[in-house]
Order: C-alpha cells, then sequence, then structure tokens
C-alpha cells in the first residue's frame, strides 16, 4: 500500500484540482510532466515505473540492488524517480529509465556465501567438516538460531587459485540477516581455522619443503 496508493494519490489529487478550475499546467511542469522535447524519456520513466510497480518487483522498505552502486532501502517512488537511501545514509533519486536490473535483497530467503581460501596442505575433506562445526554452533546458539534456516550447505571445492584451493559453502537465512550470519561466522571460522592449524593464504605465510633424502651410503 505504501508503495502504490503515492502515484494514484497524486494523479487524482491533479484531477480534482482541474475539476474545481485550478490551472494545473504549472503544477504539472514542476513535477516534470510536460509534452515536446524530452518528454520521450519522460514517458520512458513512467511506463518502466509502471511495470515495476504491476510485476511487484520491489516496495518500499525494502533493500535493492538497482546496480551503477546504487544499493540500499527504498523510501520512496514517484511518477518518474524510486529513492534510495544506501548505507551511508545518502538519499539516491534514480529515473525509473535507469534501472534495468532488480536485485530484490528482502524477498523470501537469502544466502549468506562463503569462499573460503585455505592453502594447499590440509584435507579439504577436515577444512570442510570444521566449516560444518562452526555452522552448527550458531544453530545451537539461541542468538544466532533464528537467523539460520538450514544447515551449512557445503557446494565443494569450487576452485583453484595461485595461492589456495576454494571452498564454498552457503547459509540460509531470513531476509537481511546474511551479512550479520555472515559477519560472525567468518569470526568464529578462523577462530576454528586457528584452532586446528588450518591456514589461509596470506603474503606472509609459511611455504614449505619436503625434507631432503637421506644421504647415500658406501
Amino acid at each position: 500500500m505504501r508503495t502504490l496508493l503515492p502515484l494514484p494519490r497524486t494523479i487524482v489529487g491533479l484531477i480534482a484540482l482541474s475539476g474545481i478550475g485550478i490551472n494545473i499546467a504549472p503544477l504539472l511542469a514542476g513535477a516534470g510532466i510536460v509534452v515536446g522535447f524530452g518528454s520521450q524519456a519522460l514517458v520512458k520513466d513512467v511506463i518502466t515505473g509502471v511495470f515495476l510497480l504491476l510485476e511487484d518487483t520491489l516496495a518500499i522498505g525494502e533493500m535493492v540492488d538497482l546496480g551503477n552502486n546504487h544499493l540500499g532501502v527504498v523510501e520512496g517512488m514517484s511518477i518518474r524517480t524510486i529513492e534510495l537511501r544506501d548505507g551511508a545514509g545518502v538519499l539516491h533519486a534514480i529515473p525509473f529509465s535507469d534501472v534495468s536490473t532488480v536485485r530484490n535483497l528482502m524477498r523470501d530467503y537469502s544466502h549468506f556465501v562463503a569462499d573460503v581460501g585455505v592453502v594447499y596442505r590440509p584435507d579439504p575433506d577436515g577444512v570442510i567438516a570444521v566449516l560444518r562445526e562452526v555452522a552448527d554452533g550458531m544453530r545451537r546458539d539461541p542468538e544466532w538460531a533464528s537467523s539460520i534456516v538450514e544447515p551449512l550447505d557445503v557446494i565443494g571445492v569450487d576452485r583453484f587459485t595461485d595461492s589456495a584451493m576454494v571452498i564454498r559453502a552457503r547459509l540460509k537465512t531470513p531476509p537481511l540477516h546474511q551479512f550479520p550470519v555472515g559477519r560472525e561466522f567468518n569470526r568464529r571460522m578462523k577462530k576454528a581455522f586457528d584452532q586446528h592449524g588450518i591456514e589461509m593464504p596470506a603474503a606472509n605465510q609459511a611455504h614449505y619443503l619436503e625434507p631432503p633424502p637421506p644421504p647415500a651410503s658406501g
């Protein structure tokens, strides 16, 4: 309701003013509704906005990623723009015609995806076991139990880089819970890796050499 009402309310208000004899042309010009030069862009804004609303792609109060570094909470929508508040508190007014892709971070559920890089020496199965142990510990913790919907989903050894093998795993969470869950998972994972002697790649990592062969006899 907060998303859909402002647009028809504005239109009905203008029609009512026109009906009682008030010249609404200056109001329309002030709102950017002009016919002539530039009207093509305006029509594109309005049509794109209408389809976004009809398809229920986003709503006021939801966190969305509109591309071009526009990530934040939808605070309002006019006839032609979306008002988006980013994490730094900056309010962005984005024309609907500039929106080519909408990534909604608040529909149904979210995932925290962890790409865990470790050096090549540890057994990957052992690393995966530690990751599951960390996730299970969070699910048993009353503070985090409600923020994790399912057990850790380990996708597997995803790739190899010059210094690490990367294991991908993810945790399913309610919308927007992936950020605090991810930070806590990373904190616990680092402590668990230290306890189990699992090393993550770094610029100052140790390099291991195989022991030399025994000296030849005689």
